[in-house]
């Protein structure tokens, strides 16, 4: 097979027209010019150059391996270009995030990152802690906004928000105990459970659902006070303050450390603590 080698010697030979002047330009001996374009030779069965008046020229042969070995060089320097460009540049980052977390801190986060990091191509997906952390173990995602009972020693994390848990309740107290919660998994409904024992659970996958149906008299939930607060001022729903540390749960940016996204990742978590 032609390298990149192969041509540099065969393009000084011809450009030169004597191999002890390509060898000069090399810097090598005469003898390792001469050696490898015979071996070049003998590989492709013909020849690639030849002495003409005293100067070594290309053969017809030798004319079409330049122009192969100059399209090499020329694939080669792109190739070097792009890839060098791509490392530059911020690779795809896959952000998991829980329903509550999208609902709150997610916007503000976007809007930013969309002023000071342009160039970050960001998709998006929600779940419970639960669910993302196993994401984050499949290799599904790269970044997961997780809470705090969710982390794992294997996974990297930064802390990155602060919630004030409260109590969600209808409009006037509970008409029915139930539990509005989200799937398994979800670490606020692991913490309605210790703090008001088991009650009936009525489970759904969104943050409206869920107040909805709270709203609606049919249950309470756990929720982080600042993702409530817009149903609080319409009315819809009050909330309740939790005793001492029931109340305060921290967000965390889980990820694996080898991942390639680190940049990406560094970024988006470097604005957010921010």
């Amino acid at each position: 097979m032609m390298d990149l080698r192969d041509f540099r010697f065969l393009e000084a030979v011809a450009e030169t027209g004597s191999v002890t002047r390509a060898a000069g330009r090399l810097g090598c001996v005469q003898s390792n010019v001469t050696t490898r374009l015979r071996k070049l030779e003998d590989r492709l069965g013909q020849k690639l150059v030849e002495r003409i008046d005293g100067r070594m020229v290309p053969t017809a042969a030798g004319v079409m391996a330049l122009d192969y070995g100059a399209r090499i060089v020329r694939l080669s320097e792109e190739a070097e270009k792009r890839l060098r460009s791509a490392a530059e540049a911020f690779p795809p980052l896959r952000l998991g995030t829980m329903e509550t977390t999208a609902a709150v801190r997610l916007p503000p986060l976007l809007k930013a990152a969309r002023a000071k990091l342009p160039d970050l191509r960001l998709s998006i997906t929600t779940g419970t802690s639960g669910e993302l952390v196993a994401a984050l173990g499949r290799g599904d995602i790269d970044l997961a906004f997780v809470a705090e009972e969710a982390a794992e020693a294997r996974f990297a994390s930064v802390p990155l928000f602060e919630e004030e848990l409260v109590e969600v309740l209808p409009v006037g107290g509970v008409s029915e105990a139930a539990a509005v919660v989200f799937r398994a998994g979800c670490c606020y409904r692991a913490r309605f459970a210790e703090t008001f024992g088991d009650l009936p659970v009525l489970e759904l996958g969104t943050l409206d659902g869920i107040m909805g149906c709270v709203a609606a008299g049919l249950g309470r939930t756990l929720l982080p006070e600042a993702a409530v607060e817009r149903w609080r001022r319409a009315g819809e729903v009050e909330t309740r303050p939790l005793d001492g540390t029931l109340g305060r749960v921290r967000t965390l940016a889980m990820f694996r450390p080898s991942n390639a996204s680190r940049r990406s990742i560094d970024a988006l978590i470097g604005l957010a603590a921010g």
